[in-house]
């Protein structure tokens, strides 16, 4: 076997394992649009899909996408009919990110790939948690949790990492590190 084709299955067959562990939790929640054989199907088809970009050409990866995102719409219509409708679309984002998942499995970006699919299962499987988390939480400590993000995620990325200032004795990054480090606490 050559080393492209054996490439070719263990992508497809990593991508099968990763969309099926997502499954696995959309299956124990007892989703009626996907559960563990479609999110298996679906990433194949997105890593298949990527594999065949460079023969077929890029749009192949985005008629997947939106294949697999009629399909989800689909499925609520389906269901709608059943009159089991589902008001949310959390599977329904979940079917198309594992469809792209898939499509950056072709790409050759495996750790990626997998670390994305455990975050994405755990944070599917956190659901009852989270709401039992915000459900404790006042509008004070939502407000305090903003402010984290601003100072950690907004205004720290921006700040010049390097030494100013007489002597060298300033640096902008350190000193707010310093800020987003208390205010952690």
């Amino acid at each position: 076997m050559d080393a492209q084709l054996a490439g070719a299955l263990e992508t497809l067959a990593l991508a099968l394992g990763l969309g099926m562990l997502v499954g696995l939790q959309r299956e124990s929640v007892h989703s009626r649009i996907a559960g563990l054989r479609t999110f298996g199907l679906v990433t194949v088809t997105g890593a298949l899909s990527g594999l065949l970009s460079p023969l077929l050409g890029p749009w192949v990866p985005v008629a997947t996408v939106l294949a697999i995102a009629a399909f989800a719409i689909q499925g609520n219509i389906l269901a709608a009919r059943d009159g089991a409708i589902d008001p949310g679309t959390t599977t329904e984002v979940a079917m198309v990110l594992m469809c792209l998942v898939g499509i950056y499995l072709s790409t050759g970006a495996r750790l990626p790939a997998v670390v994305l699919s455990g975050a994405i299962a755990v944070l599917l499987q956190l659901k009852d948690r989270a709401q039992r988390i915000i459900e404790r939480l006042g509008a004070g400590d939502i407000e305090q949790i903003i402010r984290f993000a601003l100072i950690s995620l907004v205004i720290l990325p921006v700040l010049p990492i390097r030494d100013f200032g007489p002597f060298d004795a300033l640096n902008l990054y350190r000193t707010w590190l310093m800020v987003v480090l208390i205010s952690g606490l």
